[in-house]
């Protein structure tokens, strides 16, 4: 076990999030208020790739990324690595479409302790799910933008606890190492007759999978299927449909209808 880093007081919040369809930046942002931390810098990782950057050992970091599949997406993880901390407290973050958020969060504690980072808190939020928008719909309400706030509030006490110190301990998290394989998806969103070609969705596509010559053309060995342009599209255009899609669908409401609730933990173990 190494040193513990001492933080006599945190002078900058950082939120770092990927967020294609704003519901988790919406939770990431709940959370940066709930810390009290005035002085707040957004890297919104979504559409573009940021030079690499340092968070002091006097700042935290919040790291917020949706889940796919159980997983965290390979081009947030991508993105995320660029950060670099000091011994630096965070907070993880995984938003999940009612579901499970499976092997998410241990995946995200892993990348981001990786880099340098000590996680004193960590939190599942739901969120409507980005294919399926009829699961989890509405979410997250009021009720879980209040437990994010909180959830903030609440982090900031365990790495004030002990006189500021963050502990080098590894907390019991839900999830499993190897993490699940990660899956393919099947559905892609697709141009409807309101498309005018404006080309908002190609140049904010994270992965780049829409042709910006041709709009209407997804590379679907390229897409994610994480909904940011149909979240974009000015004149609500663009969806996901298909035969396959509305059974799919159908299935899929009546297996995960009942609402699920925030998961959190805390690494609050004293070191002396």
């Amino acid at each position: 076990m190494t040193e513990p880093i001492n933080i006599i007081e945190i002078s900058k919040v950082n939120t770092i999030y990927f967020s294609a369809t704003m519901t988790t930046k919406r939770v990431v942002d709940s959370i940066a208020a709930g810390t009290g931390i005035e002085d707040k810098k957004i890297f919104d990782i979504t559409s573009s790739v940021l030079p690499e950057y340092i968070v002091g050992h006097d700042e935290i970091a919040i790291f917020g990324i949706p889940v796919y599949a159980g997983r965290v997406p390979k081009i947030a993880a991508e993105r995320i690595k660029m950060f670099k901390g000091e011994g630096s407290a965070a907070i993880i973050v995984a938003v999940y479409g009612n579901r499970d958020f499976d092997d998410a969060l241990v995946e995200l504690y892993d990348i981001v302790t990786a880099n340098g980072f000590r996680v004193i808190s960590g939190g599942a939020f739901i969120a409507k799910h980005s294919i399926f928008p009829k699961v989890g719909a509405g979410r997250p309400d009021k009720s879980d933008l209040e437990e994010a706030s909180q959830f903030g509030t609440e982090s900031m006490k365990i790495l004030y606890k002990n006189n500021g110190i963050i502990p080098d301990n590894t907390p019991i998290i839900s999830g499993n190492r190897p993490y699940k394989p990660t899956k393919s998806v099947p559905f892609y969103p697709k141009a409807g007759r309101k498309c005018n070609k404006c080309g908002v969705c190609a140049a904010v596509c994270p992965v780049g999978a829409i042709d910006k010559n041709n709009i209407k053309k997804c590379d679907k060995e390229l897409c994610i299927a994480c909904a940011h342009c149909i979240a974009v599209c000015p004149q609500k255009s663009r969806k996901f449909g298909g035969i396959l899609y509305r059974i799919v669908s159908y299935k899929f409401g009546r297996m995960y209808s009942e609402p699920r609730k925030p998961y959190m933990f805390y690494n609050n173990i004293k070191t002396t």
